[in-house]
């Protein structure tokens, strides 16, 4: 591994960190939590999908999921549905409840970041704007996708 490589991982992880802790410390005013938003959010993106694979899409073990599912299927949020293509399966869907409510949670986190977005000079905003491609590489790479680019 390059210096260069080292030099940058090295500056960019306490941002990192510390963005996260932040944006985590902010997101508790919402009714819903991280866990619960990032499974709505990963089934509008992704549609029905089963168990196993909303745990690996989480990063998290299948039972960690189906806690979570519980909670947010008591709310009216997802339902359970036989998998169409194995009648011993289960899928987890969003209902229509779920889509306007992971629509309204993300609307309203966009609009608070943008806030603080708003607070940077446009010098600024336009650097963060161009490094959102490589930004968006790099969760590639964490996730195992990446592709040359």
């Amino acid at each position: 591994m390059d210096t260069v490589t080292i030099g940058l991982a090295t500056e960019f992880r306490p941002i990192l960190l510390r963005l996260d802790l932040l944006v985590r410390r902010q997101n508790t005013q919402y009714a819903l939590s991280r866990a619960q938003t990032s499974i709505l959010y990963t089934l509008a993106c992704h549609g029905r999908l089963r168990m196993s694979d909303l745990a690996r899409l989480e990063n998290v073990r299948v039972p960690t999921t189906s806690n979570s599912v519980t909670v947010v299927e008591s709310m009216g949020y997802v339902e359970r549905v036989r998998d169409h293509s194995d009648g011993r399966g289960v899928c987890v869907e969003l209902t229509d409840l779920g889509r306007a409510r992971i629509d309204q949670v993300l609307e309203a986190r966009d609009q608070d970041f943008a806030d603080h977005l708003s607070r940077l000079s446009p010098e600024h905003r336009e650097t963060l704007s161009a490094a959102v491609p490589a930004l968006n590489a790099l969760l590639d790479a964490f996730d195992g996708t990446a592709t040359a680019r």
